[in-house]
Formats: structure tokens, sequence, C-alpha cells
């Protein structure tokens, strides 16, 4: 099970969960997504990998709350929470060159 290690209100509708998910920690490269179902009969929905630790083993999920599922996952995610489904890492990776340190700024977030 994929539990939520740390919950971080960034803004009222932006909430930053580091969540527990050693393969996935393991596994990803930039750019690439989860699928996330909150619970049982929550909708599965991609959300991009923000950050990750390999040490801890832990990926960084960042939400905006602006649909049914979102709002419902700000509200009812805490420290503690297992997640029903956790799959990935998903997508193509993006190249990033040589670059030692990128930042990418998507949909508004």
């Amino acid at each position: 099970m994929h539990t939520i290690v740390a919950k971080t209100q960034l803004s009222p509708n932006v909430t930053r969960l580091e969540v527990e998910a050693r393969r996935i920690a393991e596994i990803r490269h930039p750019g690439q997504f989860v699928i996330v179902m909150s619970h049982e009969q929550g909708e599965r929905i991609p959300l991009t990998i923000a950050d990750f630790d390999r040490g801890k083993g832990t990926i960084t999920l960042v939400i905006q709350a602006v649909g049914k599922t979102t709002r419902e996952m700000q509200r009812d995610c805490h420290v503690g929470t297992r997640l029903s489904a956790l799959v990935g890492p998903m997508g193509i990776p993006s190249h990033i060159g040589k670059a030692r340190k990128v930042m990418c700024v998507g949909g508004g977030l």
C-alpha cells in the first residue's frame, strides 16, 4: 500500500503530498506521472511526479483542487492515509540533456 507520509498546504487550493512509493521513486524519470485512486470508489486521475527521494522511498505529488476528485483528495487525504491505487511511473520521460537543474511549469500550476 502507498501511504501519505507528509501533507503541506501551499495555498488555499494547492496541496503537496509526499507518498511512500519506493519502487516508483527508484525508477522514475523527469516528466513522468502516476495514476492515483484515493479511495475504492474514487476516480483514477493522472498526477505528475513533482519530486522524489530515493533514500526515503517517496514521491511528491502536487494537486490543485479544481474538480470533484482533487477537492476530495485535498479534504480527505492526510498523513497516514493509504491510497487505493498508485500506478506508475507512466509516460515518456522528458529529455533534459546535460542540464543539472531544470524547472518546468505547465497548466498554470
